[in-house]
């Protein structure tokens, strides 16, 4: 596999093509994955896997159904799935079904799945804080599509590594497929409300939003970066793969190498 620096105008051979791996919970958003392969001419492959059981109904974005969804256990399905196409790295896709145990329970969460997949793997909430990280800021806000509870536990996620959240905004979705349905206008709007006097950085959780041209918006608007779930996701599964992908389209996360 190639390590290195890749760009979208890059011919790499297809042996050299990182793999990377995702597993995805249901939410709509997947298109969001291959659209960022493309962009990239194929130079990386993107393989998305599903197949673990969301429980809570048409309530999955509370506590006790995150845990279960988010237990190894849940997971293993599609992470035995995902093994036989050899990726190089992998990600758990869900921001709020690894965050919720907090930080020694999303590292475990992402060592039992190393384990299974036999590729290095981590998890979208653990992207965030390597992202924020990469960035160099340690202030920053949320725009959050959860209920109250589960944000302040984000919150308290974060906090654990040393990222102080200044302002969030939650917006009571039950369920993924409730946050898909948030039009772009409406999340722009929220995200005016948002304070972001002292934040360095605006965070968008939650991959089942679709959120890479709100992040174009916000980021011109703001002049400051703006991290959304299915981007920081791909952006680790490169790292962990031992890659960079460089790109002015898909936000400061990925504009320099």
């Amino acid at each position: 596999m190639y390590r290195g620096t890749i760009t979208p105008d890059a011919r790499l051979p297809p042996d050299e093509r990182p793999r990377l791996g995702f597993l995805y919970p249901r939410g709509g958003s997947a298109y969001e994955y291959y659209q960022f392969a493309e962009h990239f001419s194929d130079n990386i492959r993107c393989y998305l896997i599903g197949g673990m059981h969301a429980y809570g109904g048409a309530k999955t974005h509370y506590e006790g159904p995150l845990f279960q969804m988010g237990a190894i256990e849940n997971l293993s399905y599609p992470a035995r799935s995902m093994k036989p196409l050899a990726v190089h790295a992998a990600i758990w896709c869900s921001t709020s079904a690894s965050f919720i145990g907090g930080r020694r329970w999303s590292l475990d969460q992402a060592a039992g799945l190393t384990e299974i997949i036999g590729a290095p793997c981590s998890n979208t909430a653990l992207a965030f804080v390597d992202a924020v990280h990469a960035l160099g800021v340690g202030r920053v806000s949320l725009l959050a599509s959860y209920p109250q509870d589960v944000t302040l536990a984000f919150k308290r996620f974060l906090a654990e590594a040393d990222i102080e959240v200044c302002d969030f905004i939650h917006l009571d979705a039950d369920a993924g497929e409730d946050a898909y349905n948030f039009t772009q206008d409406f999340l722009a709007a929220k995200a005016r409300e948002v304070d972001m006097r002292r934040a360095q950085a605006l965070l968008v959780p939650d991959t089942a939003m679709a959120a890479f041209p709100l992040m174009r918006q916000l980021e011109a608007t703001l002049e400051l970066p703006v991290l959304t779930a299915n981007q920081v996701s791909i952006w680790k599964a490169a790292e962990l793969a031992g890659t960079r992908l460089v790109t002015g389209r898909y936000g400061r996360l990925f504009a320099s190498a």
